[in-house]
């Protein structure tokens, strides 16, 4: 069972976003549908999916790269229910919590410990968000819940990761690869 999304969402400059696709066969959880188990990874450093129930890929136009009015996507467009919970991929320190109106709308930046990534969640729904700058959060954490905030037009995550530092020095890479490995990882009981 399928639900409709809603309208596609649009990002406004600056903040990548784009249209997002809904539920589809192929990729995703079906809304109505359990989510797929998450659990750690095994390995040397466990990561989580950033939405913890149903959700499906976006289109096109949702991936990273993806032409915009004057820039290019810099993260990936995750469709889910208004006020799914999103979860820390990994532990580490929040280090900034902001609100964007014409772009990312309700936003928040997770440094994760021990590795070079920086987790960039944004279009928060108002209100959801409960960490500030500087909080410690564990792996699996609640942080905010799926929105449609800013220079959105449809509830759904923009996801970006950054190497080096959000804005300080880094640069954006394709989250893609690794949120379908952790879309993927099995329950580990």
């Amino acid at each position: 069972m399928t639900a409709a999304l809603g309208p596609s969402a649009t990002a406004a400059p600056g903040e990548g976003g784009g249209t997002v696709a809904t539920p589809q066969s192929g990729g995703g959880t079906a809304f109505g549908q359990p989510a797929p188990k998450r659990a750690k990874r095994a390995g040397r450093s466990a990561h989580l999916f950033p939405i913890a129930g149903p959700f499906a890929w976006g289109g096109p136009d949702a991936a990273f790269g993806a032409k915009r009015k004057g820039h290019r996507h810099q993260g990936y467009d995750l469709a889910a229910a208004l006020g799914t919970p999103v979860v820390a991929p990994h532990g580490g320190v929040i280090e900034a919590v902001g609100y964007q109106a014409r772009g990312a709308g309700h936003y928040l930046v997770l440094d994760g410990d021990r590795e070079t990534y920086d987790y960039v969640f944004m279009h928060l729904r108002s209100g959801s968000i409960g960490v500030r700058q500087d909080d410690r959060v564990g792996i699996g954490q609640q942080l905010g819940e799926v929105g449609s905030t800013g220079g959105s037009s449809g509830a759904h995550l923009h996801f970006e990761i950054w190497v080096g530092g959000w804005f300080a020095g880094g640069e954006p890479v394709d989250p893609l690869p690794l949120l379908q490995q952790w879309a993927a990882s099995p329950a580990s009981g």
